[in-house]
Order: C-alpha cells, then structure tokens, then sequence
C-alpha cells in the first residue's frame, strides 16, 4: 500500500539524520509536493495527538511518548517544532547517557533506592491523578 510506503520513507529519513538536525532536514523534505488538505489533516492530528499526551502525562502511563509523537507529526509541517526537536534531542541523548552511566557506577543499595525513589513518584503521582479526575 502506498501509505506504508511514504511511511517507511519518512521513517528511515529520519534514522538517517543526524541528532540536532534529523527534524529540519525532515521538514524540509515533507514539504514538497503536499497538498493543502493533507497538510491540513496532519496538523489536526498532530495536535490532537499531543494534546491526548499533555492530557495523560500526569497519569502513570506512556503520556511522554504519546506526547512525543504528536510533536514529530508538527515537525512535518512547522519549521520551529522541528528546530525545537533538534535543540532538544542531543540534551536528551546526553541526560539518557548519563543516567545510565549513574546507574552502571551506583552499588546494589544505590540501585535500589533510586528504584524506591520511582515508585514512590509514580504512586504518588498516580494518587494524584485519580484525585485530580475523579475526587468530589
């Protein structure tokens, strides 16, 4: 199908690119040719896709990647979305490495109270959200 077709193109535009400037390169690329409506439509879904995602981030679940996604389809159609991704993904690939290396060097205890520590956040931040939807 034609659709999973430019799908995968679009997809393996981006592996392709390099962080701090994977997103530009693929504004640039998605707007030739594009009719108006089909621009259209993917600004509608971008946002609504975001918007759901800003909706779940307080509630325990994947709000971030949700979130995450509605930005990469802006990115099609907004040049400062996509500067904005490029400016964000080379700091999040470094904090990324960074946690990781801080949980290779801490010791079994260490490990386990920076565990405690994130499940301590998630619950709370799951009783905070049941409270925040469904409290009288």
């Amino acid at each position: 199908m034609k659709i999973f077709k430019e799908f995968r193109r679009s997809w393996r535009l981006l592996e392709r690119g390099e962080p701090g400037d994977r997103f530009e390169r693929y504004y640039r690329s998605q707007q030739k040719g594009r009719s108006p409506l089909r621009r259209v439509v993917s600004i509608v879904i971008g946002l609504a896709i975001a918007a759901a995602g800003l909706i779940l981030l307080p509630a325990p679940g994947p709000g971030m990647l949700v979130v995450a996604i509605g930005f990469g389809l802006l990115a099609r159609e907004f040049l400062v979305v996509a500067r904005a991704l490029d400016w964000i993904e080379p700091k999040l690939r470094k904090a990324i490495a960074e946690g990781g290396r801080l949980w290779r060097g801490s010791s079994p205890l260490g490990r386990a109270a920076l565990l405690l520590a994130a499940v301590v956040i998630a619950g709370g931040a799951a009783i905070g959200s049941y409270q925040l939807m469904f409290a009288d």
